[in-house]
């Protein structure tokens, strides 16, 4: 015996160093909460670790009997870490665990063949064609492979397979990977299969029949946790990676649930930081915090984030639209997508057409001040003149002041052009913040501001619309002076579903001048130059809706559209 107590002490230590280091990588990946299927791996470790320990009882325990049904438990055990390992591939690569899919119907269809072999062993012997109890050079117990124990091998040798070509076609659809973790998923395979084969061969004299399958389940263990859950090769949302596509313009970029940048397309390439050496692993905050404040990251369920982001690329001031969509897995968030359109162009565009207007707006109240001056001195020179012809007594005093009225309501009509001019400038740029305005009150509003002289108003339905409310009086204002040069006697304004439609019964417009009414050189009335209605036509179209003409029972009305209401019925007014 003091012969063999080194071999025997050989064999317990490597089984109970084994489990101590498979201890050591349940509590390092138990120490990373963000990991993906934490528990499904630290599961298989816990069933390997189980399995090593009373693989190391039987060398403790003296009876051969006992050391027979260990052996059946050391079967059953080496089951249970296959199915693990299996399941832990599966849910990881987001993969079905639906009994529809082939390879899962045959997988527990085997399961449950080889858990009533060993279990039915000491009956049929379908799991070992002999069992012999040694006691040379160590007390141990040898078995010969029975057809059930030869077709477990086979299919446990496939599920590892399997399983370690799902990891690594996850791994590879990125750009962005070593290739030394292809090499040690290939190491983790050869380490696993080694001892199962030398054990089903029986190639090793010192004890032949010793089953050595539970030494190889240590590297392939330690070596996948450490290629998955330690060099973040492998630890992202699997959903991100299969949106991530370098043939595209826009940039992409996958994050992991925490954040963390897990892939990215080759449009990404010129924003990253050159001093990063691998971005794929580092917290999107920490490798663009610019972008990271401007999106916040969605939860589940949650909508799409839209926002804007401005950065320098290439030496060049570049402007983005960013959409952040999450990606959710089993109803949490896995991960999320986030998306990168160059709007630079466009910008730049809007910053000139701001820029224009903003000046097309000073020029008009340049102009409008420039000549209300002398305009008002010839109001008031022509008021005085008019005074001193009709207190004459010269028979032409009369004539002459005729005249004069006409020149007074020229100079009026040109400063109401100036207003107009001013209106239609300020306002042709779009509007970017509207409000719910109470229609009935903007209609009434806009009614007291105008001389309406003996028109009527009806409200026939009121309620809310989505406005800017500066922009929505100056339009019913522009449509009541309208009805009244065109000597309109009743006006009714109806909020619809989509808008509203203001209609009075003034004088027909040919239907000939519908198409061109809104343009600024076309008029309605005999005097102005029809800045009115293009007023209106702006207005409406810079609120993002459209304006149309229709006439009807010898009535006109003007049927805005596209707008957002809320309509309830009101009492004629």
């Amino acid at each position: 015996m003091v012969s063999s107590l080194p071999l025997w002490l050989w064999y317990v230590s490597i089984q109970v160093v084994s489990a101590a280091l498979l201890a050591a990588t349940g509590y390092l990946v138990c120490s990373q909460p963000e990991a993906h299927h934490q528990r499904e791996f630290v599961a298989y470790v816990a069933v390997q670790a189980v399995w090593l320990l009373v693989a190391t009882t039987k060398f403790l325990v003296g009876p051969p009997e006992l050391k027979y049904a260990l052996s059946l438990l050391t079967d059953l055990l080496a089951l249970g870490a296959i199915t693990s390992i299996g399941y832990f591939a599966t849910v990881y690569t987001n993969r079905s665990l639906s009994l529809r899919r082939p390879q899962n119907a045959l997988f527990v269809g085997w399961l449950v063949v080889a858990a009533g072999s060993i279990l039915t062993e000491p009956l049929f012997g379908f799991q070992y064609a002999s069992v012999t109890y040694h006691q040379e050079p160590i007390a141990y117990l040898a078995v010969t492979p029975g057809p059930a124990y030869l077709l477990g091998s086979g299919m446990a040798v496939a599920v590892v397979l399997v399983s370690l070509v799902y990891l690594t076609r996850l791994f590879i659809s990125s750009t962005h990977r070593p290739t030394s973790s292809v090499l040690l998923l290939v190491a983790a395979a050869v380490a696993s299969f080694l001892p199962n084969l030398v054990s089903t061969l029986n190639i090793v004299p010192l004890l032949p029949g010793y089953d050595y399958t539970v030494f190889g389940i240590v590297p392939l263990t330690v070596i996948l946790g450490y290629t998955v859950f330690f060099r973040g090769e492998l630890d992202l949302a699997p959903m991100a990676r299969a949106e991530i596509v370098d043939d595209i313009d826009d940039v992409l970029l996958g994050l992991d649930d925490a954040g963390r940048v897990v892939d990215y397309n080759a449009a990404a390439g010129p924003l990253l930081p050159e001093d990063v050496a691998t971005p794929v692993g580092t917290a999107l905050s920490e490798l663009l915090p610019g972008l990271a404040a401007e999106v916040p990251l969605p939860e589940a369920g949650e909508d799409d984030v839209s926002a804007t982001y401005t950065t320098v690329v290439d030496g060049r001031r570049t402007h983005y639209a960013v959409s952040v969509s999450s990606i959710v897995e089993r109803g949490t968030v896995a991960g999320y997508t986030v998306v990168l359109r160059d709007v630079t162009a466009v910008e730049r565009s809007k910053r000139e057409l701001q820029r224009q207007n903003d000046q097309l707006e000073q020029f008009a109240s340049t102009v409008a001040h420039d000549l209300r001056n002398p305009l008002q001195v010839a109001d008031g020179a022509g008021t005085l003149l008019h005074e001193q012809l009709q207190a004459a007594d010269a028979p032409e005093a009369a004539t002459a002041a005729d005249h004069i009225d006409r020149v007074t309501g020229a100079v009026a009509r040109m400063d109401d052009r100036l207003d107009e001019l001013q209106t239609l400038a300020k306002h042709a740029q779009s509007v970017t913040e509207t409000e719910s305005v109470e229609f009935g009150a903007a209609v009434r509003g806009a009614w007291d501001e105008v001389d309406t002289a003996e028109m009527a108003l009806d409200i026939e339905a009121s309620g809310t619309i989505e406005a800017e409310r500066g922009r929505l009086a100056s339009v019913l204002e522009q449509l009541v002076r309208h009805s009244r040069e065109r000597a309109a006697a009743r006006v009714e304004v109806t909020l619809t579903e989509s808008g509203f439609t203001y209609r009075d019964d003034g004088r027909q417009i040919p239907v000939t001048e519908h198409t061109e009414l809104f343009d600024s050189d076309t008029t309605t009335t005999a005097q102005g130059v029809g800045l009115g209605l293009e007023i209106v036509r702006t207005q409406v179209e810079s609120q993002g809706w459209s304006i149309s003409i229709e006439q009807a029972d010898e009535r006109t009305a003007f049927v805005v559209t596209g707008a957002e209401t809320t309509v309830k019925t009101e009492p004629r007014a």
